[in-house]
């Protein structure tokens, strides 16, 4: 027997076990002011072992024994992992280079397959959180491709990371040491999925997500509400595809799995109540996940109506289908197919709470609206307007594009317009409770959408008016002013919120309020010349205020021509507006003369 595996099996096997608990458990319960001390007495313990092989290593006249290469190899993973774990990140690129380098003789044998792959692995998320994706990619597809090559070329069972250094009696069996190679490459897979999202290759960032989730699955190795949550967000990809049959078969299933994480987490009437803090903890966890969930149905819901109501718009289409496998719109444009399936999984309840189909009337968007508005409150529960602002605005903004989105496929403007009035009153009901000086990003999106609310129902009362075939009656008429109105004032609070302290508005403004602002002066001169009156001075004084803002907007725009791109429409009709009121206005002058 060589020297080396004299002093492995007499001390070196139990100092690895004993560095590797340190590191795997004993860390766990580390101080918070000393949260790496374990962590740097297994570097320690494997420092030591590594010198004393080199020393072997370096006695040898035989050339290089190659279990003693593996072993040396092991040690440098080990220890860049350790690097790793303690924010050491160049001391980790090192170690783990050498572990790569070390191997490559040898990368194919069952000893050392696993480090390899684990090493190249470990190389790729380090070059990731460096933003090199491009370089972490070849790491992680060098890694990829040497597990599918020893697969297909060598087969049988490598052994595991640990097994080098440790004695034979604590190898692994067979089929752990089959399911902790694979694992090794799921890891690999998911990885991918980050890296190709960060490269910006969305499809490719999928579909190594769902190959994640679907091994996570069969094999069993998944942490319930980490795979919810992970199967519920990559449903969102799909929603961005119109691909909505793939995006409710991964919603349902993240509701089932999740299922799983609520039954093992229910409360046990045996439990201690010393364990209250951390039950209570659990339980609020659950909520806060159970919540996300339900927001990734509520955006289902409405992509499935935005969906709807765009394919409605186009002209020639209509009732085609968003539903199942080989189905196509009437277009012959395929809109939805469930290619892939997580065909262990039940799930024909969770996937017949809503629909896939394109919505072709009101009565089938009423059934998507309840479905995502009941999504919308469950998530509300735990997303309190106290405590979660940001997310409690944007669920009640979500309602309200429900509300906008569910009105399009209602026939009867008066019922149409009672829809805005619902989104309205939601809407200022939160912004009475916000302090603009805290939230004052949040203030405007309420403000603006406010204001575009009441100028929609303001053209809906207009267009019921024009139905008559009459003029508008003096209450219809003041129903529509009053709306303007209102419109008008949240507008210009929207305004009045980009000024500086000495209430002026910015010479330049930032350019994520650049086209909001444009906009909001365009929507206010059109809103100005909508007042129905009599009165021929108030006329005039109406397309003064018309002309004002337009000019406003080509004022602007003159000043600082690289915005015109921004609001090249706008800018447009604002300048012919200039032009064409002041021959209005001559016009109307002369009839109040007569």
């Amino acid at each position: 027997m060589a020297a080396y595996l004299d002093y492995l099996q007499s001390e070196g096997f139990s100092k690895y076990e004993e560095a590797r608990k340190l590191s795997e458990e004993e860390s766990k319960k580390d101080p918070d002011n000393n949260p790496y001390k374990s962590k740097y007495l297994a570097r320690e313990i494997l420092v030591d072992i590594k010198k004393k092989l080199e020393n072997y290593d370096s006695d040898s006249d035989d050339g290089k024994d190659k279990d003693l290469v593996i072993k040396l190899a092991a040690l440098q993973f080990h220890l860049g992992l350790n690097y790793l774990d303690t924010e050491e990140l160049s001391s980790g690129e090192e170690h783990m280079t050498k572990c790569y380098e070390s191997l490559q003789e040898c990368r194919m044998d069952k000893w050392c397959v696993s480090l390899n792959v684990s090493a190249l692995n470990q190389l790729g998320v380090l070059w990731c959180s460096r933003s090199e994706h491009k370089k972490a990619l070849e790491f992680l597809m060098e890694a990829k491709d040497l597990h599918e090559k020893y697969k297909h070329e060598v087969g049988g069972v490598p052994y595991s990371v640990h097994e080098t250094l440790q004695v034979v009696s604590e190898e692994a069996s067979p089929s752990q040491r089959e399911k902790d190679f694979e694992k090794i490459h799921t890891h690999t897979l998911y990885y991918l999925a980050q890296v190709y999202g960060q490269l910006n290759e969305p499809t490719k960032s999928a579909s190594y997500c769902h190959t994640t989730l679907k091994r996570q699955l069969e094999s069993s190795q998944y942490e319930p509400i980490d795979w919810s949550l992970n199967c519920a967000t990559l449903s969102q990809y799909y929603i961005t595809q119109d691909n909505f049959t793939q995006a409710r078969h991964c919603l349902a299933s993240a509701s089932r799995i999740f299922s799983e994480a609520n039954a093992e987490e229910a409360p046990n009437d045996d439990d201690d109540k010393s364990d209250n803090w951390t039950t209570a903890t659990t339980a609020e966890h659950l909520q806060h996940r159970k919540a996300d969930i339900a927001r990734c149905w509520a955006k289902y819901g409405l992509a499935l109506l935005q969906y709807s109501k765009d394919k409605k718009e186009e002209p020639g289409v209509q009732g085609a289908s968003a539903e199942g496998e080989n189905n196509e719109g009437e277009d012959g444009q395929d809109v939805g197919k469930l290619t892939e399936r997580f065909s262990s999984l039940e799930l024909t309840s969770l996937e017949n709470a809503i629909t896939d189909k394109v919505i072709t009337s009101f009565e089938q968007g009423r059934e998507v609206f309840l479905a995502a508005q009941r999504w919308l409150n469950e998530a509300k529960e735990y997303y309190v307007l106290d405590g979660h602002v940001s997310d409690h605005i944007e669920i009640t903004k979500d309602h309200s594009q429900l509300y906008k989105l569910l009105s399009y496929f209602e026939m009867d403007l008066t019922r149409r317009c009672q829809m805005h009035k619902r989104r309205v009153d939601m809407l200022q009901a939160e912004l009475t409770e916000l302090n603009p000086q805290h939230f004052l990003l949040v203030c405007r999106q309420l403000q603006y959408e406010i204001a575009e609310t009441y100028s929609e129902m303001m053209d809906l009362k207009m267009q019921i008016a024009d139905n008559t075939g009459a003029d508008p009656t003096p209450h219809a008429a003041k129903k529509i002013n009053q709306l303007i109105k209102q419109s008008l004032s949240y507008y210009q609070l929207f305004l009045d919120s980009l000024k500086d302290q000495n209430k002026k508005m910015p010479e330049k403004l930032e350019n994520d309020v650049l086209r909001p602002a444009m906009v909001a002066y365009f929507c206010m001169a059109r809103l100005h010349s909508k007042v129905i009156t009599l009165d021929l001075q108030m006329g005039l004084s109406c397309m003064s205020q018309s002309l004002e803002l337009y000019g406003k907007v080509v004022d602007y725009c003159t000043k600082h021509p690289e915005s015109i791109q921004r609001v090249e429409a706008e800018y447009e009709l604002c300048k012919e507006m200039v032009d064409l009121l002041p021959v209005r206005m001559d016009r109307l002058r002369s009839n109040m003369v007569q």
